[in-house]
């Protein structure tokens, strides 16, 4: 199959998807293709079979609507709700190995000005989805190659179990980790070398983690006095937080969220499952014998996700983001993702950013050419 779009946009997370919706509403002929078999990218949301809107997030999952105003727009032009992340109680700490958890009553809110969203981040993907036509966007397409034709377009080369497809673009917009673009993917003649070190220089953000939930049939710490945060230097998680979804101010069952604190490798070599088992024994130490009863328990651990880290991304922290750079070989390729955003890079908000600025340049310059 060989067919000619206008601009694709090679990754369909939060970013491709906001790009593509912003295409879609200036009727722009573009393609969204995701390596996948989701759309979504980091952002994913799981729930109880029973109570599909409540969802817990296994991705990004607050955000702060006074230094959000892309996010906080866009939820409200897309209805979608937020509530305040629960924060009164005692908070938690857990400073060594056989003592005994440290409670410690603040008297104030721990989290202020931080939210989420109902149905969790993933209603953001689902109302973007529902903008954007079904035959303008393809999962299970992982891009092999770029190559620059006589012309000045793409042609673009998909790696498909019993097929090659091709397709060539004018322009192109990769919404995808910097690094994973300079390591997985071919640019015949090259990306500038300057750029690439860049790319490879660049954490991907989240890519270090890996996240745990546990469902409960309701928040139980509350009730107790626990606002569900806290630290830990024993681990295995090191942050936990109450992240029990609500709908209309009505918490819909008890969730218990926390990051794990060991790193990527290590983490693969002990397994999903005794990691799972080490922080439920880890939850009951801290909230008691009802921690010991989750009705699920949700985990992803995304240093092991071949379409977000690769084996260099161990940093835990929020890494130096912002590209500045451009290819003056490629003028037609625009870089998005989280990673590209100099104001808000290593948030959702830096999606979105990312995003908006790619798809600007990407008019600016189709102006131009005219």
């Amino acid at each position: 199959m060989n067919t000619h779009i206008k601009t694709i946009i090679v990754g369909g997370g939060l970013s491709g998807l906001y790009a593509a919706s912003l295409l879609e509403q200036k009727n722009q002929d573009y393609l969204l293709i995701e390596a996948r078999e989701r759309f979504g990218g980091r952002i994913v949301s799981t729930g109880l079979n029973h109570n599909q809107e409540a969802n817990v997030d296994l991705g990004p999952s607050w955000f702060w609507p006074n230094i959000n105003p892309l996010l906080s727009a866009l939820a409200e032009e897309l209805g979608i709700k937020r509530y305040k992340q629960f924060g009164n109680g005692h908070y938690l700490l857990e400073k060594a190995r056989g003592a005994p958890p440290q409670a410690i009553n603040l008297g104030y809110d721990i989290m202020p000005d931080t939210y989420r969203l109902e149905g969790g981040m993933q209603a953001i993907i689902n109302a973007l989805l529902d903008k954007i036509p079904t035959h303008k966007r393809h999962t299970d397409r992982e891009v092999e190659q770029i190559t620059q034709n006589d012309d000045d377009t793409y042609t673009l080369t998909f790696s498909q179990p019993e097929e090659t497809l091709t397709l060539t673009a004018t322009s192109l917009i990769f919404a995808m980790p910097l690094r994973l673009i300079a390591r997985k993917i071919h640019f015949e003649p090259p990306l500038n070398q300057q750029l690439q070190n860049v790319f490879n220089n660049t954490e991907t953000w989240m890519a270090a983690h890996a996240k745990a939930v546990f469902i409960y049939d309701k928040p139980f710490w509350r009730e107790n006095g626990f606002s569900g945060s806290a630290s830990s230097n024993v681990g295995p998680m090191v942050e936990i937080h109450d992240a029990s979804p609500e709908i209309d101010g009505e918490p819909q069952y008890g969730a218990l969220m926390g990051f794990m604190g060991i790193n990527g490798p290590a983490r693969k070599t002990a397994g999903d499952e005794t990691l799972k088992a080490l922080a439920q024994k880890q939850l009951v130490k801290l909230f008691g014998p009802e921690a010991d009863n989750p009705i699920s328990v949700q985990y992803i651990d995304w240093f092991q996700e071949r379409f977000t880290a690769t084996n260099d991304d161990v940093a835990t922290m929020h890494g130096l983001y912002g590209l500045t750079q451009k290819d003056r070989n490629h003028p037609n390729i625009f870089f998005a993702g989280t990673e590209t955003s100099r104001q808000y890079g290593g948030y959702v908000e830096g999606a979105l950013d990312a995003a908006s600025n790619a798809v600007n340049q990407l008019m600016e310059t189709s102006l131009q050419a005219l």
